[in-house]
């Protein structure tokens, strides 16, 4: 398969994953920072993605448990950087930065990241990781995603770009998407992103950024996707 090219790029991942034997369905959620605001919830099963919102934890936890599903991809920090104990700019440990392994390394790349404590993502990060805590004790899998990142790897516009052409770009891949809403948000769509992601690690098509003190960072890995 050419690299970026996403064209019913979901048939070929339901192959991956169910040659490896795995279950073909992941619940995406693009987290907000504070629950005044929407989080996008995306269940992708097989084909098709059921898209929603929701605002509190324990809405997002319900959504979650009514889906089934043993995979969450979350779009947000799960682990601190190296050193840190807390994600308060006040703690001794802030001499410790803010910015992890796996930022770095895209940042490397060419790929647009925030810091993981950069003050506009603090309660952001706090509230991934409480909610991947809770979720892990319940025995769900949860992985750390990034949409934006995924979107540039596929080469898929992201939603800053135009949000009609990322919708354009996850059409082409072959997900039928369903929504409950009178429209598509922008924030579904990173969750459908982040579901997608998903895929690629049931495949095994993945790869891990970061180190195990960190947390890891799951994105496709489209050269371990095999030759037609």
């Amino acid at each position: 398969m050419p690299l970026g090219i996403p064209d019913l790029l979901i048939d070929t991942l339901l192959v991956g994953i169910r040659s490896a034997y795995k279950d073909p369905s992941c619940v995406g959620i693009d987290l907000t920072g504070s629950e005044r605001r929407p989080t996008g919830l995306c269940v992708l099963r097989g084909k098709n993605a059921s898209l929603s919102l929701a605002w509190t934890d324990a809405e997002i936890l319900s959504a979650i448990d009514a889906a089934g599903t043993g995979l969450v991809a979350i779009d947000s920090s799960l682990g601190l950087p190296a050193g840190r104990c807390c994600a308060e700019d006040t703690c001794e440990c802030r001499k410790y930065g803010i910015m992890r392994d796996c930022e770095r390394t895209l940042r490397r790349r060419g790929i647009r990241v925030y810091p993981t404590l950069i003050k506009s993502l603090q309660k952001l990060t706090v509230r991934g990781i409480h909610l991947a805590g809770q979720l892990r004790e319940w025995g769900y899998e949860v992985i750390e995603s990034y949409p934006g990142a995924i979107q540039d790897i596929l080469s898929i516009h992201r939603k800053k770009v135009d949000p009609a052409l990322l919708r354009a770009g996850l059409d082409k891949t072959g997900i039928r998407i369903h929504n409950e809403g009178d429209h598509v948000t922008h924030d579904e769509l990173d969750a459908l992103t982040a579901a997608l992601g998903g895929y690629f690690y049931l495949a095994g098509w993945y790869e891990a950024i970061g180190n195990a003190d960190e947390g890891y960072l799951i994105l496709p890995d489209l050269t371990r996707i095999p030759e037609e």
